[in-house]
């Protein structure tokens, strides 16, 4: 399953409570290497329909599962949620999702001239307290046992253990450098796509919603970031949900775009049939099951750690890595000294140098 969640930007250092529409800037949301803006998907046109009917954008209630039987509890219950998190690549993106993010956030403070060392590594240390791969593991391991169906997991376990479906997944795993992305987004290859590969790309995205997705979680996790470091308040929280909405328009499509990048990028060396294979497993009613399982799981616990860091970051003191400046030693005025020693000197110049001591 490809996961593509957009990095978390730093909040600029010295910011008040009250500021909050700069805060909300400070925290923008964005996708790995957006500002290419990839524009070559659009002319291939939209996925083609599946046959069976499409994704809605927001996320889904799973059906409730049926009653367990006695092998669904416990132990083998777990293992086979596991097992479906290992075959489908899913456990390992998880385990790498949160230094993804706290990668986001260094480079952001290296951007930053003004932001100092210390206060970058604080913002850092609150995201990496509040952004924890076991906390993604847990809620979505927990949400696959509140959901289970022991036949569905097994079906699912079987697609993923196909060579099509296990090349694919090694390479969605592979992170890219953003020097080799760059490359690729000026190669033939991003810039004039075949109009087949582009609709296989486009169909993976639609079936797993990793676009979806990205667009999602940061819109959520700017919210919650946003309002975790500005507080409560009925004013606040619309003051907050102006300024994402106004920034929501522009950002969506870059989002989505930088998603596509990552995903062709991922499956550049896939050909047409394990690209057409890798599609129709994640069409297939069983994974859509899971798809959205996962995607409300993922949401809810982006959610929940932004809110942590955004109150983590709040706390901060708004200066942290500025010094106190030294308090200046009281000086003594020298008004009521007696000036009249001045006129002792040789020439005018002399004197009045020596006169503007006493002013």
């Amino acid at each position: 399953m490809a996961l593509t969640l957009p990095k978390l930007s730093l909040p600029k250092p010295t910011l008040s409570k009250n500021q909050i529409l700069a805060v909300v800037g400070g925290v923008v949301v964005v996708a790995a290497l957006g500002w290419f803006g990839w524009q070559y998907f659009e002319s291939a046109g939209p996925a083609p329909v599946a046959k069976s009917s499409p994704q809605p954008a927001a996320a889904k209630q799973p059906a409730a599962a049926k009653a367990a039987a006695p092998a669904d509890a416990g132990p083998a219950r777990d293992k086979l949620i596991e097992d479906a998190l290992v075959a489908s690549g899913l456990k390992r993106q998880l385990e790498q999702l949160p230094q993804q993010l706290i990668a986001g956030v260094r480079q952001s403070g290296t951007q930053q001239s003004k932001s100092s060392p210390a206060v970058v590594k604080a913002i850092e240390n609150a995201v990496a307290e509040s952004f924890t791969a076991q906390g993604f593991h847990d809620r979505v391991s927990a949400d696959l046992k509140k959901h289970f169906d022991q036949k569905r997991l097994q079906t699912l376990l079987k697609d993923f253990s196909t060579p099509a479906a296990k090349r694919m997944i090694e390479l969605e795993q592979a992170a890219p450098s953003p020097g080799e992305l760059a490359r690729f987004a000026r190669s033939p290859a991003a810039t004039r796509p075949s109009s087949q590969r582009a609709s296989l790309v486009k169909r993976i995205d639609a079936a797993t919603r990793a676009s979806d997705l990205a667009v999602d979680a940061a819109f959520s996790s700017m919210k919650a970031v946003a309002s975790g470091i500005v507080g409560e308040g009925a004013g606040k929280a619309a003051t907050v949900d102006k300024a994402i909405e106004k920034q929501r328009a522009s950002a969506t499509q870059k989002i989505r775009n930088a998603t596509l990048l990552n995903l062709a990028f991922g499956f550049r060396d896939a050909s047409a049939a394990e690209l057409e294979e890798y599609a129709r497993i994640y069409e297939a009613e069983n994974s859509k099951w899971f798809t959205d399982i996962v995607y409300a799981s993922l949401l809810e616990e982006v959610k929940s750690a932004s809110a942590q860091a955004g109150e983590r970051i709040g706390s901060l003191p708004s200066k942290s890595a500025a010094p106190a400046a030294p308090a200046a030693k009281p000086t003594r005025s020298k008004a009521g000294s007696d000036a009249r020693t001045c006129l002792n000197l040789a020439t005018n110049r002399a004197i009045m140098t020596c006169a503007e001591k006493y002013r």
